[in-house]
């Protein structure tokens, strides 16, 4: 029995090169990028070239804006990041060149800010899941709030 593990793992590593691996055949199709396109990389490990970030941008900040709306109006969170999102999302709507997007936007790459967007939609959802809006169960112990320290 022992045997036959052993010649099946052999069989296995010895037919499959590194580049024949699935994981690594996933990412390499991720990657790949009109050759017409003005961008080929990124030049950041593991963040790829995003070919239509106006289109991924909206609807990332369509989420957010959804989301955002389970949350109360009167909210600190809501209202800023609803106004931070608005005026990236006007932003992404009326400014068709990506480089000139990049530099309105002013947070990096486009991509960069793709991802910041796909985080803040993770924020945005872990808030509505703590109800953090909500009043605590107890009392704040005294001094906690108070800033600096």
């Amino acid at each position: 029995m022992a045997s036959r593990l052993v010649s099946r793992a052999a069989w296995l590593t010895s037919s499959r090169s590194m580049y024949e691996n699935p994981y690594v055949k996933r990412f390499k199709a991720k990657n790949k990028v009109s050759p017409d396109y003005f961008k080929q990389s990124t030049g950041l490990t593991g963040l790829f070239v995003e070919e239509h970030p106006h289109r991924a941008l909206s609807v990332v900040y369509g989420r957010i804006l959804r989301a955002l709306e389970k949350v109360p109006k009167d909210s600190a969170y809501r209202k800023y990041t609803e106004q931070v999102i608005r005026h990236r999302l006007n932003l992404v709507q009326t400014e068709l060149d990506v480089l000139k997007l990049e530099q309105k936007i002013g947070m990096g790459q486009i991509e960069e800010v793709l991802q910041q967007a796909e985080y803040e939609l993770e924020a945005t959802r872990a808030i509505i899941e703590s109800k953090a809006w909500e009043p605590l169960i107890e009392k704040a112990p005294t001094g906690q709030w108070a800033w600096p320290i």
